[in-house]
């Protein structure tokens, strides 16, 4: 991955999903909510300084001019964009957000300060967005706002940008509607969200709950809230907008609400405090006629639609004293276009006490969403066991009750791992089936089987049994079962098959089954029950043969299905080929040999997906190689990219430059795409171009103030590993460098870089010791990315031999001065530059963040946990060290020589230059013992180190005064070591716990 504020070790996989800690460049992400740090003032601001063609240095004191986009979007005619832009390196309260909607017809553009989140409706003639404020604008709280006036000046002729005028904010947040032909708008106060009907009809707006913050996102028809178990009603107001009157109807109460499809009906349920009004209802959109479907003082949840808009279901349930789960039942209604007519017999009702089959003990489940089968003739659900409420109003007292956690190594997972889990494996629900017509129960997933994939279209499932192999560290793998969702038959499918990368599911017309064994592409067909190779007649490999951790490999993946649902796409490294799903025909090269000829790697690029498409389509696996189709390219050596369109047998460059894009996305009823483009000088800004991507304009300007700072231009180079193997490396150098100079020269590096050659960087305050910082480029180093090759079993030696290779082959090609050079890792990097930093004589100052010392003592500790801190996966770190990110394929008993040689830890007597430490004391994925225990073996040997601890702090810092001083303290450090600067009091003085909070300037 790429270095960056917040570099992480990678999260290792386990049999349940969890959530993945990915590291983001915070030059592509707003700042995380920020934690006001009270004993660390920030220093003073240093003057502003220019270089020597006059342009301003970068400082920490103008990291908050630099806006980010998010949001962006294209309106379906193609004659608006909309996108929002919002202040970084801020406290959240003063990122100051605007939306700004440019007319492509005109060129011009309107701003609405503190504006987020639009949705264009699907005829493009509305947009709908929040405002956020704390009060009324300056100069509008004495004026209300006026609905169905138009604006007197919200459009200004290009290049001049014109600002709507503001109407009052009455609330934190309210949603604002727009006609785009007039300007006119009308406002709704204290809103939670608003969504469209497919029909471009009317809006719906849900007014945000009692006690509720102003936080939170789109949503609402179509988008029904989770269902909770809990005794207050979920219910909140609602606004039935209709867009051509201008007028509103008020829903009182609502807790669900969703269109159809086709946007004709709205259904909603009903969950007030006086419960004798709850029930289900629909609304004739076309005649406003509204129809009660079901009335009952029980609690509705779970609203769904069948696709065809003609059947809805709904759990209707109530509290069950002392018990935890609600006692549900799943009600039916067929012919619901009839049902708002009078017409319409009862619903079906699933109850579990009746019910033929149903297990005992168990109930329908509203922690789980409801979903019609795509013939509409079942409906499922999820069901789980009835269990007693946990008392918590208890207060553990170890005088009368002792509190003890029993840890067995004969456990299936580790105690810490199932205290993590405990919430998401109470509300775990397994998943079955309702035959509507027979009122018939069908049992599919269990205890034994808890993992199903019900295919988009047909009668199959597939099911996965891993308890077999449930491993600290073995490769995830489970027994697989064919289901047939109509009888709940199980029949064995693969046995001991991987899972993760080696499976890619059901085809989207529900035939096959497609997964990864013995470097071999299979196809598993249901119906038959048969499976067959499908990769090996006329193909190449498809093994992704840069994969360097241990175990199996993976290949590199499926990018979809032709539409005859006949064949699969299939990745190579660089080209596409299309394998025959019966195995009847060979292998065809869909790109013609281009890719590995050139070394360009293509992918499809996915078409947009109609809303009323078929599931199959809605899938958007699906691709059409009658058509046209759109690949994106990346040249391997070349760091070029951009797209190629693939018609039938020819593939024809779109555009294919020295730049990075973002995936274009097409306007669903026009020609017009909307792209970004991004180099190191160039913000990823907003592109508008045709069909062809020829003529594209760019179409926003967001840090316009960049022109007046010294920035730089980045340099790609080549050079070997130890083994020959070719690696490329990126260098960016000042602006002002003249040719001959030997400038100083800080090295970051993570896994493999040379892919973000042409990735933007923005200023950002530091959350680690990761980052590739602009401001030093600016400052006039040089800085540098090179790419690490790794090895089974030797990966701290890896990132050695690699660095040191890229460092040599730049000092040999004369940009640095050979003494003054610095290097910083943060995390798996961080562990690298601790390592490095005690075998390298190359580097004159060492920064390492949150990195592993010990891989001895490391490789047992729980996973992001401790009784004292939480916030990982609470598994042992055995598979991030056999087989994840560590790489070592062995166990410290295995090798005990290798672990302890491959510990920055053992070394520390042999380091030379000086080591700047930092870590979050509250760091769930590196304990902070590590970075501690490195600092006091430091030290002991009488070495020169500085430890900067951020109390309360994780991984990366979050709070933006510790993330400021981060970056003040990181310049100083590497300023005095490669510059000569002088260094500042903290770094050469004692700094007295006892007098911290009365220092006014620590960072001096």
């Amino acid at each position: 991955m790429f270095p960056s504020n917040t570099s992480t070790r990678l999260t290792r996989p386990f049999g349940f999903r969890v959530a993945v800690l990915l590291q983001l460049s915070a030059s592509l992400v707003a700042p995380l909510a920020a934690q006001t740090a009270t004993t660390t003032p920030p220093a003073a601001e240093p003057t502003a300084r220019t270089n020597a063609a006059g342009k301003k240095v970068l400082s920490v004191a103008d990291y908050s001019r630099w806006r980010s986009i998010d949001n962006a979007l294209i309106a379906s005619d193609g004659k608006w964009v909309a996108y929002s832009t919002r202040l970084s390196n801020t406290l959240p309260a003063d990122a100051k957000p605007s939306l700004t909607l440019r007319n492509t017809s005109t060129n011009q553009d309107v701003v609405i300060a503190n504006a987020s989140n639009a949705t264009f409706s699907p005829d493009a003639r509305w947009v709908v967005y929040q405002i956020d404020s704390t009060a009324p604008p300056r100069g509008a709280r004495d004026r209300a706002a006026t609905a169905g006036t138009p604006p007197a000046d919200t459009v200004a002729p290009s290049p001049q940008t014109a600002r709507a005028p503001e109407s009052p904010a009455p609330a934190l947040r309210r949603f604002e509607l727009r006609e785009l032909a007039t300007g006119r708008t009308q406002v709704w106060a204290d809103m939670q969200s608003a969504v469209f009907s497919r029909t471009s009809t009317h809006l719906v707006l849900r007014r945000r709950a009692a006690g509720a913050g102003a936080a939170g996102g789109r949503g609402g028809a179509g988008d029904a809230a989770p269902a909770t178990n809990t005794t207050g009603p979920r219910g909140t107001d609602v606004v039935l907008h209709v867009l051509a009157t201008g007028r509103s109807l008020f829903l009182g109460s609502v807790a669900d609400i969703a269109f159809t499809r086709a946007g004709d009906l709205l259904a909603y349920t009903v969950d007030a405090t006086a419960r004798d009004g709850n029930g289900i209802f629909v609304i004739d959109l076309a005649t406003g006629r509204t129809q009660a479907l079901d009335n009952d003082a029980r609690l509705y949840s779970r609203l769904a639609w069948s696709d065809d808009g003609n059947m809805i279901a709904a759990l209707k349930g109530r509290e069950v004293e002392k018990m935890r789960e609600r006692d549900n039942l799943l009600i039916a209604f067929s012919n619901v276009r009839a049902v708002v007519n009078n017409a319409a017999p009862a619903p079906v009702t699933l109850n579990p006490a009746s019910t033929a089959g149903f297990p005992r003990g168990m109930v329908v489940s509203e922690r789980a969403p409801l979903a019609f089968s795509d013939d509409g003739k079942r409906v499922f659900f999820g069901a789980k066991p009835q269990v007693a409420a946990p008392d918590t109003g208890r207060r553990r007292s170890t005088d009368s009750i002792a509190d003890v956690d029993v840890w067995r190594t004969q456990d299936e997972r580790v105690q810490s791992e199932q205290m993590i889990r405990a919430e998401a494996d109470r509300n775990i629900t397994y998943r079955q089936a309702f035959d509507i017509s027979s009122g018939k129960f069908i049992p599919l997933a269990d205890s034994t089987m808890r993992d199903i994939e019900i295919a988009a279209e047909g009668k199959w499932a597939v099911g996965q049994d891993p308890r077999a192999f449930i491993s600290d560290y073995k490769r995830p793998a489970a027994d697989f079962y064919r289901v047939n969702t109509m009888t709940g038959e199980r029949t064995p499918m693969l046995k001991g098959q991987l899972t993760g990368r080696s499976v890619f599911g059901i085809s989207p017309d529900g035939q096959t089954y497609l997964y990864w064994k013995d470097n071999l592409l299979h196809a598993y067909a249901l119906e038959a029950n048969t499976s067959r190779v499908i990769s090996r007649v006329g193909a190449p490999s498809f093994t992704d043969r840069e994969y360097d951790n241990p175990g199996p490999r993976p290949s590199y993946g499926v990018a979809g299905y032709s539409t005859d649902g006949k064949s699969v796409i299939a990745q190579h490294r660089f080209d596409l080929w299309a394998l025959s799903l019966d195995g009847s025909a060979t292998a065809r090269n869909l790109t013609n040999g281009v890719g590995s000829k050139e070394e360009i790697r293509f992918r499809v690029v996915p078409a947009p997906v109609d809303s009323m498409a078929t599931r199959r389509e809605r899938t958007g696996d699906l691709i059409d190689l009658s058509k046209p189709v759109t690949l994106s390219a990346y040249g391997e050596y070349t760091k070029k990219s951009g797209f190629y369109t693939l018609n039938a047998s020819a593939l024809t460059p779109l555009l294919y430059t020295d730049a990075s894009y973002s995936a274009p996305i097409r306007a669903t009823k026009s020609t017009q795409v909307m792209f970004t483009r991004q180099t190191f000088v160039e913000f990823p800004d907003i592109y508008l171009a045709d069909a062809t991507l020829q003529n594209a304009t760019k179409i926003s300007d967001v840090n316009p103030q960049q022109a007046e700072y010294a920035w730089g231009r980045r340099v790609l180079f080549d050079y070997k590993s130890k083994d020959g193997v070719r690696l490329q490396g990126i260098l960016a150098l000042p602006d002002d460098y003249k040719a001959g100079e030997k400038r100083p020269m800080i090295v970051t590096f993570y896994e493999k870089n040379s892919q973000n050659m042409h990735r933007y960087s923005a200023p950002s305050y530091l959350t680690g010791m990761g980052a590739s910082a602009m401001e030093a480029v600016s400052r006039g180093y040089i800085t540098m990315l090179p790419d690490v090759l790794f090895h089974t079993g030797r990966s701290h030696s890896d990132m050695l031999e690699a660095v040191e290779a890229a460092t040599r082959k730049v000092i040999e090609m004369g940009y640095v001065d050979p003494k003054r050079i610095g290097v910083s890792g943060h995390s798996y990097g961080g562990e690298g530059a601790a390592f490095i930093g005690t075998q390298s004589k190359l580097f004159a100052a060492i920064g390492m963040g949150a990195g592993v010392t010990d891989l001895f003592s490391d490789f047992s500790q729980s996973w992001g946990w401790s009784y004292q801190v939480s916030g990982g996966s609470g598994q042992n770190g055995n598979d991030y060290y056999m087989f994840g990110q560590g790489r070592w394929g062995f166990s410290p008993w295995n090798r005990p020589d290798v672990y302890h040689r491959e510990s920055a830890l053992f070394h520390a007597p042999k380091v030379t230059a000086p080591f700047l430490i930092m870590h979050g004391t509250a760091d769930p994925t590196v304990s902070f013992s590590e970075g501690m225990n490195f600092y006091n073996a430091l030290r002991f040997n009488g070495k020169t180190a500085a430890m900067l601890a951020y109390p309360g702090e994780g991984h990366g810092l979050r709070g933006l005064a510790n993330r400021r001083d981060l970056t003040i303290r990181y310049f100083q450090f590497f300023d005095h070591y490669l510059k000569g600067e002088p260094a500042p009091k903290w770094l050469t003085s004692e700094v007295p716990y006892l007098v911290k909070d009365a220092m006014k300037d620590p960072q001096r």
